[in-house]
């Protein structure tokens, strides 16, 4: 390589390290994660008690067939006249999960976070949801089965994708694979890079993305559900390199959060060498001495 081509070269590679954006991230789970609820259950239950609890029904369940299941909960909710308005009024009221509302908040306007969600809900549930409540604006991306009303009023809903890979996951999402793929599309399409990804979540089909996460992560699981006592009973048996908080509300998560030594860095220093090594410093100290080696 000549001199001048290698100090294009370099002047590029120069120019891209400039530019890069050293950022945090929060990915949330939905259910049960930022609302209290299921949302599917919550609509399914606008069904007569006796629909629900018919066979046809339950064999969808039994079989592992939650898609199907719900594509047939919608069927039957149109048939039985229960109408579009109905369904986004029952998603609205959902209560959220004591503080998440707040917690979003803050992490989007003070804090500077990049905020998406992944769920196996769908995405006019929560659409709805979050317009109702004013988040919009705070998440980049929301991962999701895709759903719409079609022209006869009723609730279509399709796999976010098919996949057979991964086993800690159903068919048509795993979580894992989405927030893998997220992380690396904003490094090389938009030049982010997260220092430290907030998962948070707390049903089985969140072990997936936080098994992917690095020892700077941290897999946030909601205390006393599934993802909790997975992560805790087979905690050397799945090697989480994530450093694991346990929650019992958005405002415990966000004072555990706050407390980080990684959240005393200010965004802005995120991008500075000195704000790196300022960081790095304080979780030593937080993590203090190591034992020297031989």
């Amino acid at each position: 390589m000549s001199s001048s081509s290698a100090a294009v070269a370099e002047a590029v590679a120069c120019c891209r390290l400039e530019k890069q954006q050293r950022r945090r991230l929060a990915a949330f789970d939905f259910d049960h994660t930022i609302v209290a609820q299921n949302t599917d259950t919550v609509v399914r239950d606008l069904l007569p008690t006796e629909v629900v609890s018919s066979r046809a029904l339950n064999e969808l369940v039994e079989n592992d067939c939650w898609t199907e299941y719900m594509s047939e909960v919608f069927r039957l909710l149109h048939e039985q006249q229960v109408t579009e308005a109905r369904i986004r009024d029952t998603i609205r009221v959902i209560p959220e999960v004591p503080g998440f509302v707040r917690l979003i908040k803050h992490l989007h306007k003070k804090l500077n976070f990049d905020m998406i969600i992944i769920s196996d809900s769908n995405s006019v549930f929560i659409d709805e949801w979050v317009k109702a409540h004013n988040l919009a604006d705070c998440f980049v991306a929301i991962f999701t089965n895709p759903a719409e009303f079609d022209s006869n009023g009723q609730l279509q809903v399709r796999p976010h994708h098919q996949q057979s890979e991964c086993k800690l996951s159903a068919s048509n999402l795993c979580k894992g694979r989405v927030l893998e793929h997220f992380v690396i599309e904003q490094d090389l399409r938009r030049s982010i890079r997260y220092d430290h990804v907030f998962y948070v979540g707390d049903g089985n089909n969140d072990i997936c993305p936080v098994l992917r996460q690095r020892a700077c992560d941290f897999a946030c699981a909601r205390q006393g559900f599934a993802m909790e006592k997975h992560l805790i009973r087979n905690r050397n048996k799945l090697k989480l390199r994530a450093h694991l908080l346990v929650w019992k509300s958005g405002f415990d998560l966000m004072e555990q959060m706050l407390a980080l030594p990684q959240m005393q860095v200010s965004q802005v220093d995120l991008e500075t060498a000195e704000g790196q090594a300022e960081m790095a410093r304080r979780a030593s100290a937080v993590a203090g001495p190591t034992k020297p080696t031989n």
